[in-house]
């Protein structure tokens, strides 16, 4: 059963992502709208790159496990049409004032393939979450020649919000830990679904190159990209931390509150559905896939904490972290500091945002903004957002633009000498 400690818990994460959901794309600044960031002091790569953003849904109809997702692509805008859109958050019967997202792509925008094909970025948004959480990284991404497919995972906005009785609770609880196991596997099946929308025929036919893959993910969804990446789950140390009390992060809360007495039969009803073979409380093997070439994890927490040490040293791709310095909600030295200090990757980097929180990567509409009660999940307490999406945009951009174009400028751009950002503790074996 769900007790009031996990309601609690769930009706924060998801109060927290709804905040999250709702980010403003960047607004133009004086000067060339196409190539701005969200303030003038925007780093290098923190500025949007030179091709316009165009913007799809799509429907992967597999019998089994229908996907669904969106695709933000470099397209082509001869007559100078106005990037413009409003992403439908899907919530409009329950918070129609709250619905609509307004971002900067330009929709069913013709794709240049002329310039492809371009490296594509996989990516996988946070716990009990939506499809456009941080829209604006996906569409900078795009606009430096980078195709992003974000796939919505089973643990959805929506059917938290929904939840109601005890019973709804219970299975949104349950939800979100099967799908531990089942968002690696939405990985791999969103990369054979761009394997088809870029063949002959397909509705993206030549813009994607799919040799050169990244997964990046938010919260739960780094933690999901570390998984795609090869990271081996483990849970022989979670009945230690749930005996702790210790809060290390959303998932592992849930599991302890709902299956605490006996964690052996959850893993091994994990294990049936990711169809495995072992027993509890060992190594699983790995539920990646070897098409991801390069990963980023931004503020990873959830499955962080049922991988151990030898299961992140199964990552042997470059490796992006950034990190919240004073993050509650995925704590550091249960999820991102292990997978930094374990990963088997010989080019790491880690992005510290100093005292950021864990939301310090979104930010709410002004209408949620102006809400009794939700301002502490809107802002950080020390970080001017502005400034953060800039900074989360030059990163990702820069470390994907050197790991898979071998873009030399942006790889001079990740070297120490060069990050020389207050706020910001840089460490890298790669640059």
């Amino acid at each position: 059963m769900v007790n009031t400690r996990t309601r609690q818990v769930l009706y924060l994460v998801v109060i927290a992502l709804f905040c999250l959901a709702l980010v403003p794309s960047a607004v133009a600044q004086e000067g060339d709208p196409a190539r701005a960031g969200f303030r003038p002091d925007a780093p290098p790569y923190g500025v949007r790159g030179p091709h316009p953003v165009g913007f799809m849904t799509f429907t992967d109809g597999h019998a089994e496990h229908p996907l669904e997702g969106a695709i933000w692509y470099p397209a082509v805008n001869p007559d100078g049409a106005e990037e413009a859109i409003t992403y439908d958050l899907g919530i409009g019967d329950l918070l129609p004032v709250l619905n609509d997202m307004p971002g900067r792509a330009i929709p069913e925008g013709t794709p240049d393939v002329a310039n492809g094909p371009y490296p594509l970025v996989v990516y996988s948004h946070g716990a009990n979450g939506q499809l456009y959480f941080t829209a604006y990284l996906r569409e900078h991404l795009a606009s430096h020649g980078f195709v992003v497919m974000a796939m919505q995972h089973s643990d959805t906005l929506r059917g938290s919000f929904l939840a109601s009785t005890e019973e709804e609770q219970v299975a949104v609880a349950q939800r979100m830990i099967d799908s531990l196991v089942q968002r690696p596997r939405d990985i791999t099946q969103a990369l054979d679904y761009a394997e088809v929308l870029t063949g002959p025929g397909g509705a993206l036919a030549g813009l994607i190159d799919v040799d050169r893959v990244a997964a990046v993910g938010l919260s739960y969804g780094g933690a999901t990209s570390l998984l795609a990446a090869g990271a081996r789950l483990d849970f022989s140390s979670l009945p230690e931390l749930c005996a702790s009390g210790v809060y290390a992060s959303m998932l592992s809360t849930v599991m302890c509150q709902l299956h605490g007495a006996d964690l052996p039969a959850m893993e091994a009803h994990l294990m049936e559905l990711a169809g495995v073979d072992g027993a509890p409380g060992e190594l699983w093997p790995s539920l990646g896939d070897a098409r991801i070439d390069t990963v980023v994890s931004m503020m990873p927490g959830g499955g962080s904490v049922v991988v151990s040490e030898e299961g992140y040293a199964n990552i042997e791709v470059p490796v992006l972290f950034l990190k919240s310095g004073n993050d509650d909600t995925a704590i550091p030295e249960y999820n991102v500091d292990p997978a930094w200090n374990y990963a088997g990757s010989a080019s790491k980097t880690r992005v510290t945002l100093e005292n950021a929180a864990h939301m310090v990567a979104g930010q709410c509409s002004p209408t949620v903004a102006a809400t009794p009660g939700f301002f502490l999940a809107c802002f950080d307490d020390v970080w001017e957002p502005n400034r953060a999406h800039d900074l989360v945009d030059h990163f990702v951009a820069a470390f994907l633009l050197a790991e898979l174009y071998g873009d030399a400028d942006a790889a001079a751009a990740l070297a120490p000498e060069a990050v020389q950002i207050p706020g910001i503790t840089y460490e890298t074996t790669g640059f």
